[in-house]
Parts: structure tokens; sequence; C-alpha cells
């Protein structure tokens, strides 16, 4: 008998909570037609207002409960982010890459919301449709300051989210503020969450901040 943290379930419930997992990502790619959003794996995604944003829907397998994880970060972001690791070709890959692509900046999730769960996945499917909706209108009243907030107060570590806090602070002409989160991060060995042969996340950040400012003294 499958068993998570206690708590045990029969192969058949197993069973049945997967295909309710698949029904309910088809139920949702339907759902979203001529809703203005779109879909990858079930989850909802779509551009507003300057704001890339998700609805990501999480079937439990050990229990029945589905839940809503709401984020959005600023679209200026991930183009700032591709500049400065040297994949400025990204800023043309579809929308749904700043989603899954696994070189773009980790937003924290803003809220979760439990959906209501029926026998008919297309219910469920437009009660989702409707909370993201409902999340969506919260998220125009933004602003990019509120956004370098909620990073730096998510309670997540500062490495996983610097990179969205730097290349917001580069979008709000904060350069020098942007610096200091690099020099910061580089001080006490966080990389930011990425590596590559050029360095670190904040290495990378420090060196292109660097030279930007070196340009922007000379002209």
């Amino acid at each position: 008998m499958p068993e998570f943290r206690g708590i045990k379930i029969t192969r058949a419930q197993e069973s049945a909570r997967h295909a309710y997992r698949r029904a309910l990502e088809k139920a949702v790619r339907a759902a979203s037609k001529g809703s203005g959003w779109r879909t990858i794996e079930g989850c909802l995604f779509r551009e507003r207002a300057g704001w890339s944003v998700s609805v990501f829907p999480s079937v439990f397998i050990f229990e029945e409960s589905t839940k809503a994880t709401v984020s959005a970060k600023p679209m200026a972001i991930d183009p700032i982010f591709w500049d400065i690791v040297g994949m400025p070709e990204n800023a043309d890959a579809p929308l749904s890459f700043r989603l899954n692509g696994a070189w773009t900046c980790q937003p924290p999730p803003f809220d979760e919301v439990a959906i209501e769960e029926n026998a008919d996945a297309n219910v469920v499917a437009a009660r989702l449709l409707d909370t993201a909706n409902e999340r969506l209108a919260a998220v125009e009243r933004w602003s990019v300051e509120d956004f370098v907030q909620r990073c730096r107060t998510s309670g997540a570590t500062e490495d996983l989210y610097l990179p969205s806090v730097v290349t917001a602070l580069l979008a709000l002409n904060r350069d020098i503020e942007a610096l200091e989160a690099c020099k910061s991060a580089n001080a006490s060995g966080d990389c930011g969450g990425f590596l590559s042969p050029e360095g670190s996340f904040s290495e990378m950040a420090t060196h292109w901040i660097t030279a930007s400012l070196a340009k922007a003294t000379r002209h």
C-alpha cells in the first residue's frame, strides 16, 4: 500500500488521483481557450500590463486536495538576466520559456489557493480559471518595487531570488543598489543559483554592472 508521511492509500486510490491530474490538465487546456490565458502542462500563464503571470495547479496524490500556486514577475527582468549571463537570444523565445526555461529569473509565489475539487475535472478547471482572473487583477496593481520587496521578504534564502532582485533593481535604474547586492552575495558565497564557465550569477552580474556603470561614466 503506497504511503507518504504516514498517509496510506490503496493502489486504486493512487491510480484515481493520477487519472484526475491528467484529466485536469486536459480540462484546463480546454477552459483556457479564448480566455487570454495559455497553458503548458496544466499551468495557466499570460502576459498582462508588463507582468508575466502563472497559476500552477498542484494535485496532491495522497490526499484529495488541489491547490493553485500563483506567481508573477516583471516582463523586463528576464531580458536583463539573459544579457548578464550571455544569452540575449533567449529574449526571442516564447512566453512559456519564462515559465519553464532553465535559465530564467525565479519569482516567489505570492499566493496559494485551495481549489475545491469535483468529480468533473471541467468544473475544477473553471474554478482554477476564475481564481487566475481574480489574482490577475491584484497583480495589475503591483509595482516593480513591490516585487523587489516580496523577493526580499519571501522567507526563502537570498540566494534563490538574487537574480530577480538584481535584475528588478536594474530595471528600476538602481544600478548601485544592484551592485551592492551582488557584492554582498559574493562575500557570503551566494552564487544566485546559477553557475557557468564565466562564474556564478553574482560574479557575472558584478562584472556586467561594473562595465555598464563605466560605460555610462565615459558618455
